[in-house]
């Protein structure tokens, strides 16, 4: 038998359509969006098909966001834009889907929770003029092919294994 992936981190659900939760992030990819292939899905039609793909890179410990929507995909208050890649560190929070005015609070909204040991778990570096980290590239073998059934909240999945 495989051996169960290694926890690296904790998606937390922040959103105001969300409940209150947080998923067990060990794969090296997470889909957000409407399709069968996402593991957070949501029906609301504002949701890209896939809006979203977090990305684990274990050979450096890399969290990586990309933004497949045309919708839109926050990193704080700024758009990170259609088919581009931000490094996360731990405390960042992401949203899909912000209002215009920016004053109400985003229906779907996420902060990542890294665990120690993984090369993203320190917070987020003071800006640099030099490095504008909207216009990285994701490491190649950060992607992997997807699937997969909606993940459960930890304290689930925990009571579902006996956990808990």
């Amino acid at each position: 038998p495989i051996a169960a992936m290694q926890r690296w981190g904790f998606l937390n659900l922040r959103g105001t359509a969300d409940e209150e939760g947080s998923i067990d992030l060990a794969e090296d990819q997470l889909l957000i969006g409407r399709t069968s292939k996402c593991k957070i899905r949501y029906a609301d039609t504002t949701v890209s098909s896939v809006h979203a793909k977090l990305s684990f890179a274990r050979e450096t410990g890399e969290v990586w966001l990309e933004d497949c929507s045309v919708n839109g995909t926050w990193l704080g208050a700024r758009r990170i834009g259609k088919g581009k890649v931000v490094r996360l560190h731990d405390g960042d929070i992401f949203s899909l889907l912000r209002s215009d005015s920016g004053s109400t609070p985003p229906q779907y909204s996420y902060s990542i929770e890294l665990l120690a040991g993984s090369g993203s778990a320190a917070p987020r570096p003071a800006p640099n003029d030099e490095e504008d980290v909207f216009s990285q590239s994701l490491p190649p073998r950060a992607y992997s092919a997807g699937g997969g059934t909606p993940r459960q909240p930890a304290a689930a999945a925990a009571t579902a294994a006996g956990d808990g």
